[in-house]
C-alpha cells in the first residue's frame, strides 16, 4: 500500500506539471497511473480521469484567467462544438468492449509520443478553415469521452492552425477546454445506468496534488528547454504505452 501510495503522488505530480507546462500531457498518464499503480478496472480509471484532469486543469484556468490570457472567441465556438461529441464518446465507450479503450489509448499514445518527438511546432494557417476547426472540437470531444484523455496535444495545435492564435494563447485556452470537454463527458456517463464505482479518496489525493503541481508548471515553464521538456515526456510516454499493452494481454 506505501508504493501505490507513493506512486499516487508522483503520478498526480507529473499529471499537474505536465499541465502547466504545456497545457496538454497530464490527461494521457492518468489512466494508465490509475490501472497500473492502483489496480482500477479501465472504466473505473477513464471516469475518474475525467475529473482528475477536468479539477486539475480548471485550477490552471483560473490563472490563466486572472492573466487575461483566455480568448471568449475561441472558448465558445470550440467548446461548443465538441460538448456533444464529449458527451457522445463518454456514452459510446460504455458500451466497448473491455480492453478495446486500453488499446486506442495506447495507439493515441503512440501518435502524441511522435509527435512530440519530431518537435514541430504547428504553423499558423494563412486562412483558416472554420469547417476545419469545427472537424477537430469534434474529434477532440470524441476522443475526451472515449478514452478519458483530455485532448491538450490536439487542441493547442488545432488552436494555433486553425483559429490563429498564439501558442502561449492555445496552451492557456486549452486548460479550459480541457475541463468543458471532462465534465461534459463525465456528466455523460453519471447519468447514465453503466456509471462505474468511483474511489472518491484517490480521485481528491490526486486533485490535490496535481493542482499544486500545475501551478508549479505555469510558473517554471519559460526558465525550462521545451524541446528536451519534450523529448523527455514523450519517451515517458513510450515507455508507459508498452506498460499499458505488456499489463493488459499478460
Amino acid at each position: 500500500y506505501k508504493f501505490m501510495y507513493l506512486m499516487l503522488l508522483v503520478s498526480a505530480g507529473l499529471i499537474g506539471l505536465s499541465l502547466g507546462l504545456l497545457g496538454a500531457g497530464g490527461s494521457i498518464l492518468t489512466v494508465p497511473a490509475l490501472t497500473l499503480f492502483l489496480g482500477l478496472d479501465e472504466k473505473s480509471a477513464i471516469t475518474s480521469s475525467m475529473i482528475i484532469i477536468g479539477m486539475i486543469a480548471a485550477v490552471g484556468s483560473i490563472r490563466a484567467y486572472r492573466n487575461g490570457a483566455l480568448d471568449k472567441r475561441i472558448i465558445t465556438s470550440f467548446g461548443i462544438v465538441s460538448l456533444p461529441f464529449a458527451a457522445l464518446g463518454a456514452r459510446l465507450g460504455i458500451w466497448m468492449p473491455p480492453g478495446s479503450q486500453t488499446v486506442l489509448l495506447v495507439a493515441i499514445m503512440a501518435v502524441v509520443a511522435l509527435k512530440m518527438l519530431a518537435d514541430k511546432p504547428p504553423v499558423p494557417g494563412k486562412s483558416p478553415s472554420s469547417w476545419a476547426l469545427l472537424s477537430a472540437a469534434a474529434t477532440v470531444g470524441l476522443i475526451t469521452g472515449v478514452v478519458g484523455v483530455g485532448g491538450g496535444f490536439l487542441i493547442v495545435p488545432a488552436l494555433v492552425i486553425f483559429a490563429g492564435a498564439n501558442m502561449q494563447s492555445a496552451v492557456s485556452n486549452s486548460l479550459l477546454l480541457i475541463v468543458i470537454n471532462s465534465a461534459t463527458a463525465f456528466a455523460s456517463i453519471a447519468l447514465s445506468e453503466q456509471s462505474p464505482e468511483l474511489n472518491w479518496l484517490i480521485i481528491l489525493t490526486m486533485t490535490g496534488v496535481g493542482a499544486a503541481s500545475v501551478l508549479a508548471g505555469q510558473s517554471i515553464s519559460s526558465r525550462l528547454d521545451q524541446h528536451k521538456l519534450k523529448r523527455g515526456f514523450s519517451i515517458l510516454i513510450v515507455v508507459v504505452a508498452i506498460w499499458l499493452l505488456a499489463n493488459l494481454f499478460y
